[in-house]
């Protein structure tokens, strides 16, 4: 088996006319051995393609994972506190109280806080049922979580033990048929003044709030739940305590000094109660640590996959030494130099290993691309992505290329044509 240029070309003459017709007719012989063994060639190119679309599919869908769990954060501001009973003390914990919201504000530049007490149950509109989280709030939680409104109002002071509710975005719609039990009233959505049936009683709608993103750092997902005055809870759900308090910080406050702050206030004797106090900015920061763990893991794996791919290109050159012995030994005797034929041979592997590398390239855009908008996620390649993809399949391929490259080189001419 031959290549493009003829077995007795001197390398020398090439170098003299000049590097790059040197290296043309290197690529253009690697790629007419390659398609002369093009099924063992195709199966190393699918290998090294595979473990590179890996590569890139992993880090693009990490990266996209990343991106939507910070929104989620960025949707209601990076200022947030949150604080829960610490249950992981000996004992039951101590509950939270709603006045000590109002003796929070103020300390150490929170400007707005909230109670919140969660429970769940069947609501009802018309014929349509479904279950959801009730939480029992009260209007600063509007200020503290930025809520906006799509339709009527929030709950104010002023409600007190009235019987009104405001319902999420996703709540609401999915009580219009597309996802309760049945359908609603003429297949529409529950509106501003319709009634709902709420733990027994009687519920009027007095706004709906626009959709938003779930918000770790919450105790609920706003945009599935039903809110109703702190003080009304009771009414269909006596037995339920204070899940947390959530607190806004003003802008440029330390988040660690709030949170020491808090967590003094509650610390104060004579009756000390344990809290876990979260800031978003604390949690922003543990995400994007444990999201960097998770983007190395991923591209380890993929790694792994490529290594495979790597084992591919190996066989391939292995399987093309031993049957172009004759060719290589007459190379040799006409004057090719050790170098030369080790450069033929990585040169082929290289031009294997880059041609996986762009057919994976592009499978892994395209994957990770799929996943991100099937999952609803913003979709953004990393920068890294591309030059770790490709430059990943290239090294892969001139390491597993080295041995095979190696052991042409080192053949002797004369022992060559005589095996033949």
């Amino acid at each position: 088996m031959t290549g493009s240029f003829p077995a007795g070309t001197d390398a020398a003459e090439l170098e003299e006319a000049g590097g790059p017709g040197l290296w043309r007719a290197l690529v253009a012989d690697a790629l007419g051995n390659l398609r002369a063994v093009r099924q063992r060639s195709l199966l190393a190119l699918l290998g090294i393609g595979i473990g590179t679309a890996a590569v890139i599919a992993m880090l693009g869908v990490g990266d996209a994972a990343k991106r939507q769990a910070l929104g989620q954060f960025r949707a209601m501001g990076t200022d947030l506190l949150a604080i829960q009973a610490d249950t992981a003390q000996a004992g039951r914990p101590a509950p939270l109280m709603p006045s000590d919201a109002s003796a929070l504000l103020g300390r150490s530049g929170l400007v707005a806080v909230a109670p919140i007490a969660v429970t769940g149950m069947e609501l009802a509109h018309g014929r349509a049922r479904a279950v959801a989280s009730v939480a029992g709030v009260t209007g600063d939680l509007a200020a503290v979580a930025r809520l906006g409104m799509a339709e009527g109002r929030f709950l104010s002071a002023f409600d007190g033990s009235q019987s009104f509710v405001v319902l999420g975005g996703g709540l609401a719609r999915k009580l219009g048929g597309n996802g309760g039990r049945n359908d609603g009233p003429d297949g529409a959505g529950p509106a501003v003044g319709d009634d709902l049936r709420l733990g027994g009683y009687r519920y009027t709608v007095i706004g709906i709030l626009e959709e938003t993103l779930p918000n770790p750092l919450l105790p609920v997902d706003l945009n599935g739940a039903a809110l109703v005055p702190l003080p009304g809870l009771r009414r269909i759900a006596a037995d339920t305590g204070l899940t947390a308090l959530v607190a806004r910080m003003a802008p440029d406050t330390d988040d660690t000094a709030a949170r020491h702050a808090v967590a003094a206030y509650f610390a104060d004797a004579p009756h000390p109660r344990p809290v876990v106090v979260q800031s978003a900015r604390q949690m922003i920061a543990a995400m994007a640590e444990q999201m960097q763990v998770y983007t190395l893991l991923l591209a380890a794996v993929g790694g792994i996959s490529l290594i495979v791919g790597g084992v591919g290109v190996m066989n391939v050159m292995l399987m093309s030494v031993v049957e172009r012995r004759r060719e290589i030994g007459i190379r040799l005797a006409l004057g090719a130099r050790p170098r030369d034929i080790l450069g033929m041979f990585l040169v082929e592997a290289s031009v294997l290993s880059l041609g996986g590398g762009i057919l994976g390239t592009a499978l892994g855009i395209t994957a990770a691309a799929v996943y991100a908008r099937s999952a609803g996620w913003p979709f953004a390649l990393p920068a890294t992505a591309l030059p770790l993809g490709l430059g990943m399949s290239v090294l892969v391929g001139l390491l597993f290329g080295i041995l095979p490259a190696l052991r042409a080189s080192r053949l002797d001419p004369i022992q060559a044509l005589r095996g033949e």
